[in-house]
């Protein structure tokens, strides 16, 4: 079976970071890999029919994340990359319901204690299955965590997709609405990243929002906002002039694609009524009552972080939703206590709620995308196939240069 494995281990880790290493150290593609079996009842085997490649593999074959991603690791290693996928299940568990051998399936990479059939924990009971213990190896003491290899020795996130074959767990899976084309399917779950974003914070009428970043999750954080009902002011920072164009589609009502901090910043204050401070040393800062109501920060380094929060309004609110900074250093947190900022973190996705009832996040997210398919064509920009995966993460971590938004592998049986 064809795949491409990531191989997590330390002193691999502590080269790349050294810069010791090559730029594909961390991962190996195989044609030799065995085909994956079902070990628990609870699990599905799928083929992914198209396979996108996220940021985050990105900045994992980079090695760009905190040592603390490391605690939501998958157990098993070397294990294939990939989480975002549409596919076609293969074989079921014994103890699967609602799915059947030939169903069109999308897939979260949240791995949660209904996934593995335990008692709930605190997070689950709570409605919050992107923060379930069980992702980081913790189970509920019962016989079956001991059949999952016991405490510490299982969980993690993800599933695998960048091979022929994966297998996952069936409350991972969610069907993919008949009429969907698999383009449109395969955004369902960056969709539903920033469904799940912007339900911890969603804009009133009334607001102004920046979403910071216009890659897939900013451009999809966009549509979020309007698919939810907000008629906010929507003001996007785009990186690249490409971007504007489905920025805008998509519901934005200012692109901004300014490089030059000074003139961003500018045309922020000018947008917004901000009130634009020059400090001794430094960048500019917003300050006072006016401006930005929310940011929603969907590429997360170090400098986008810092930006956020010199452009939020006094007691305003700082969504994080991108994961690229890690530990930073150059972040001026002063600024979180002197505008008084609530700061909100953004995980996955997991369970909304919308007019008094529960939805998954996927859910919700195939149902947005049903609605409107059409709206999202074309942001799947490239596909290849899994052997040429070199030039695929090339075009992925070079997005302006390629006019890139969505790169995915595409699978074709022979």
């Amino acid at each position: 079976m064809k795949a491409i494995m990531y191989d997590l281990k330390i002193n691999k880790v502590i080269r790349k970071k050294m810069k010791l290493a090559g730029k594909y150290a961390m991962i190996k593609y195989r044609e030799d890999w065995p085909k994956p079996t079902i070990k628990h009842p609870r699990q599905v085997i799928v083929r992914p029919i198209i396979s996108g490649i996220c940021a985050s593999d990105v900045n994992q074959i980079d090695v760009n994340l905190s040592y603390s991603a490391t605690i939501l690791a998958r157990k098993d290693n070397p294990f294939p990359l990939g989480h975002e996928v549409v596919g076609v299940v293969e074989e079921v568990g014994s103890e699967v319901e609602g799915l059947q051998v030939g169903d069109k399936v999308g897939h979260s990479p949240v791995v949660s204690c209904e996934c593995y059939g335990f008692e709930y924990c605190e997070s689950c009971r709570d409605g919050r299955p992107e923060t379930c213990q069980a992702i980081v190896g913790i189970g509920d003491n019962s016989d079956r965590e001991e059949a999952y290899g016991g405490r510490l020795n299982f969980g993690g996130f993800g599933s695998g997709t960048f091979s022929e074959y994966f297998v996952t767990f069936a409350g991972q899976l969610q069907k993919v609405p008949k009429g969907i084309p698999e383009d449109a399917a395969l955004i369902a779950e960056p969709l539903a990243v920033a469904i799940h974003a912007v339900s911890q914070k969603q804009p009133s009428d009334d607001d102004t929002v920046i979403v910071l970043g216009a890659g897939i999750i900013g451009l999809l954080t966009v549509k979020a906002i309007r698919g939810l009902g907000s008629k906010c002011k929507i003001i996007v920072i785009a990186r690249y002039p490409f971007q504007e164009e489905a920025a805008k589609r998509l519901g934005a009502d200012e692109v901004i694609s300014e490089r030059r901090r000074d003139e961003l910043f500018q045309k922020v204050a000018d947008i917004t009524g901000g009130h634009l401070l020059k400090p001794a040393i430094g960048n500019k800062i917003l300050y006072g009552g006016s401006g930005p109501d929310i940011v929603f920060d969907c590429v997360g380094t170090d400098s986008t972080l810092d930006d956020s929060l010199r452009l939020v309004r006094n007691n305003g609110t700082l969504v994080l939703v991108g994961m690229s900074f890690g530990v930073t250093k150059k972040t001026d947190w002063i600024l979180a206590v002197y505008k008084q900022v609530h700061i909100i973190g953004s995980m996955m996705h997991g369970i909304e709620y919308r007019d008094g009832k529960s939805i998954d996040s996927m859910e919700l997210a195939f149902e947005l995308i049903e609605r409107n398919h059409p709206l999202l064509a074309g942001l799947v920009t490239h596909k290849y196939g899994i052997d040429e995966y070199k030039t695929a993460f090339s075009v992925a971590s070079k997005k302006g240069t390629n006019n890139a938004i969505k790169v995915a592998f595409e699978f074709k049986q022979d």
